[in-house]
């Protein structure tokens, strides 16, 4: 399957910003790499916040096929004040969804293509994250830095653990009722002298 994406045909002039929105039980942060603020109704009714330089985005890998990867995004000059809001918003295992956004040359969002102009290359959850903060000799201040690593549907499944444990309460949560598992604690308990003579 190819879909042909015409802001990048034929050109060597490629204008583009990533949009990120990230679902937390508590809140939804949406957030850009353009200078203002967008809003892309076929994607969400709420604005992305135009951060422009002050996020970056880590490399994703982009196979044909589906492949299990992560990525990092940091988000740079947050004051130092509103770190709380990031302890507090459970950012750990929230769900991430990331797009990429073609500009013609006048600045407008190109919407005839993908989700209102948009086209998704990452769907995933946050893994981890981390909080620090730098000198900025611009603003003479200390300002915050948040990078967070999220990992693709793909790599959560392939981790995934699955099976039972061989205990009365693990094998009847799946079956009520089943009474297969009642003497495993006994047996277990018991030695077995294979092979030996009485």
């Amino acid at each position: 399957m190819s879909q042909v994406i015409a802001p990048i045909q034929n050109t060597n002039n490629i204008r583009y910003a990533d949009f990120v929105r990230i679902v937390t039980p508590s809140t939804e942060y949406r957030f850009s790499t353009a200078p203002t603020a967008i809003t892309v109704p076929a994607v969400d009714a709420l604005p992305f916040d135009g951060l422009g330089q002050l996020i970056g985005i880590g490399k994703v890998q982009r196979d044909i096929k589906s492949t299990a990867n992560q990525t990092t995004i940091t988000l740079v000059g947050i004051d130092t004040a509103l770190l709380g809001v990031v302890l507090n918003g459970n950012l750990k295992g929230a769900q991430i969804t990331m797009w990429k956004g073609f500009f013609n040359t006048d600045g407008s969002l190109i919407t005839s293509g993908g989700s209102g102009g948009l086209y998704q290359y990452f769907y995933g959850f946050i893994n981890t994250f981390n909080i620090g903060e730098q000198w900025m000799e611009e603003v003479r201040m200390y300002v915050g830095t948040v990078t967070v690593s999220a990992a693709n549907i793909q790599m959560i499944l392939q981790n995934r653990t699955v099976g039972r444990f061989t205990n009365d309460a693990s094998w009847e949560y799946f079956t009520p009722g089943d009474t297969s598992m009642n003497r495993v604690a006994t047996i277990s308990t018991i030695y077995y002298a294979f092979g030996q003579n009485s």
